[in-house]
């Protein structure tokens, strides 16, 4: 009976001992690395974003935090009370998360405090509270250019912008060092040597943080002058797509943008699409005199009244009504009825088309989240099948009416940043450029990691750079000409012109006006009395090297200082381009009374 009592015993040990061997061994070993060892993370610090010159848009900077150890705190009330008096918090608030973690080794109890309290903390010896340097992100010039740069959470991960977009090169990796812990919980040594964090990548950006600064105040300014709703402005190169600036009115500060109302951190230059009205003409007009259906000398019919037709309705002007003008002068006099005509004449299957070439309808692929297409955008049918932009054009309010209206800015809606895009490469040769904020990423020790301008791959563990392929090229080099020099110039030169508020007198500067009704949330007519004012420019004509897009939104009329674009962007863009081509050292335009006197 002894015998057969020792026998099932032992039987009973060995079964629990291949139990714990082989069905909760790691169950134990994990209990024992929290009772045994102790992991103290390594910070590391996220990388900075430049600006072009290379000034510091966004930092890192080490600060204090509180955190504890639940299971050495003696005593948690007194603790939480002291915690409480130090950081200005509540004392039962801090008590309750002590107790909920006590089966845990860590516990923030506030992250990011000053100086001044980790100081008055740390002479208390409070047992289990501890002192960590951890990194905090920091915008040394505060709300400038917060739409592009973005923000982060408080664990340094990138939300928005920038921060998020180019996340897996700023973020560092960070390190550890594991102590070994006796009975109570004190260390007694280190498991192997510390692993120090790794410093992120810095981000060179396109932004010039002087530009920024202008545009920035400009909109201010324009906003406040008019009383209006809300503003935007964009400057870029139009040869290589660099957004110089870029800013949305109202802004935020990115350092306590988790704070702020969800509808200011929204970039509307990039998501949020609108009626461009006028604006949208050069497109109408280049895309008619590239396919030869007209030239810019050719004459064109814009009546003495409003244009009324069977599938179209009634056009009017916006104040006058021109008769027989160049077709040049369809842009320059800004014709509804010279448009839609226009529009007539290419008919959709040509025109639309030319509308997709130009990007309307698809991202431009600037590298920042969030970006829009515009309406109607690319989509696919039930069956997967592309539809594309134009195949809906076709269909959207009937083929006569949506083609006239197209022609001269409604029935479509744009990006801002889609628009300048556009206008770029109408300007710029023909070409078809892509938007980007990002001119390069580099490490610590100045190593290039990423190169805007090639292509960077790596085999055999050495980097190889490729060019990209070339632009795709969306009208003639000659149209592209003979647009800027004998159309979007006078629009600014000429006496009594649309932009003549925008004229310089060291840069021959281009440009279009805009002045679109607001639809209706329902998208059925135009709200009374409200208007988008906007203008579209470049400098200087001869060899353009900054493209501006202002959009005032529903300035207020009953100031008596007007709403069209001509009088409410147009004096921006001037300042904008004066200050730009300024600082920028761009040559004087000594050919540019030459080149108006050859038009007279």
């Amino acid at each position: 009976m002894f015998w057969s009592a020792l026998v099932v015993g032992l039987l009973g040990v060995l079964a629990r001992c291949g139990h714990l061997q082989y069905y909760e061994s790691e169950y134990y070993q994990e209990k024992a690395k929290r009772q045994q060892l102790k992991i103290i993370p390594q910070s590391a610090r996220r990388g900075l974003i430049l600006d072009r010159a290379g000034r510091v848009l966004a930092t890192s900077v080490k600060m204090p935090s509180v955190c504890l150890d639940p299971a050495l705190v003696k005593d948690p009330v007194h603790t939480a009370i002291v915690l409480a008096e130090t950081l200005s918090m509540d004392a039962d608030a801090i008590y309750e998360e002590m107790q909920k973690n006590q089966d845990k080794r860590f516990m923030w109890v506030r992250r990011f405090v000053s100086d001044r309290q980790a100081k008055q903390i740390k002479e208390r010896s409070l047992p289990g509270v501890m002192i960590q340097q951890e990194y905090q992100r920091s915008y040394p010039m505060g709300q400038l250019a917060a739409h592009v740069i973005g923000f982060t959470d408080i664990d340094g991960k990138g939300l928005e912008g920038v921060e998020l977009q180019y996340d897996k090169y700023l973020s560092g990796k960070p390190g550890k060092m594991i102590l070994r812990k006796d009975v109570r919980q004190r260390p007694i040594g280190s498991l192997g040597p510390c692993t120090p964090g790794e410093d992120g990548n810095n981000v060179v950006l396109s932004i010039d943080a002087v530009i920024q600064a202008c545009v920035e105040k400009e909109l201010d300014k324009v906003v406040e002058k008019f009383q209006a709703k809300g503003g935007l402005a964009i400057v870029m190169e139009p040869d290589s797509g660099e957004v110089l600036a870029l800013a949305n009115w109202p802004g935020f500060d990115p350092a306590v943008a988790r704070q702020c109302d969800k509808k200011l951190l929204r970039n509307q230059a990039l998501t949020d699409p609108y009626e461009p009205g006028s604006t949208f003409k050069p497109f109408t007009v280049a895309a008619a005199v590239e396919g030869k259906y007209v030239t810019l000398d050719q004459k064109i019919d814009c009546l003495e009244g409003p244009y009324v037709g069977k599938g179209f309705g009634r056009i009017p002007e916006y104040k006058y009504y021109f008769g027989v003008i160049p077709v040049a002068d369809v842009l320059i006099r800004s014709s509804n009825i010279g448009a839609a005509k226009l529009g007539q004449k290419m008919g959709g299957k040509y025109y639309y088309k030319m509308i997709e070439k130009f990007g309307f309808g698809t991202e431009t692929g600037i590298d920042l989240p969030g970006e829009g297409a515009g309406i109607p955008q690319e989509k696919t049918g039930t069956n997967g099948e592309k539809i594309t932009l134009s195949e809906q054009l076709q269909d959207r309010y009937g083929p006569g009416y949506t083609l006239t209206r197209v022609a001269y800015g409604q029935t479509i809606a744009v990006t801002p940043i889609q628009l300048l895009r556009g206008f770029c490469s109408l300007v710029n040769g023909g070409l078809l450029i892509k938007p980007r904020v990002m001119r390069g990423v580099i490490d610590t020790s100045g190593k290039i990691i990423k190169d805007a301008y090639t292509e960077i791959s790596f085999a055999q563990g050495k980097a190889q750079r490729t060019k990209p392929g070339k632009p795709e090229r969306i009208i003639s080099e000659k149209v592209s000409r003979e647009l800027v020099t004998k159309a979007l110039v006078e629009v600014v030169a000429r006496e009594g012109g649309t932009a003549h508020q925008a004229h310089l007198d060291e840069w021959c500067v281009f440009g279009k006006t805009g002045t679109a009704q607001v639809p209706k949330k329902d998208g059925r007519g135009y709200e009374s009395g409200k208007y988008k004012s906007s203008f579209i420019a470049g400098a200087p004509a001869e060899n353009p090297r900054v493209c501006v897009l202002v959009v005032v939104q529903e300035p207020d009329r009953s100031l008596g200082f007007g709403y069209t674009g001509g009088a409410v962007a147009a004096p921006v863009v001037k300042e904008i381009l004066q200050r730009s081509l300024a600082y920028l050292e761009v040559p004087k335009d000594k050919k540019k009374e030459e080149m108006l006197a050859q038009r007279k």
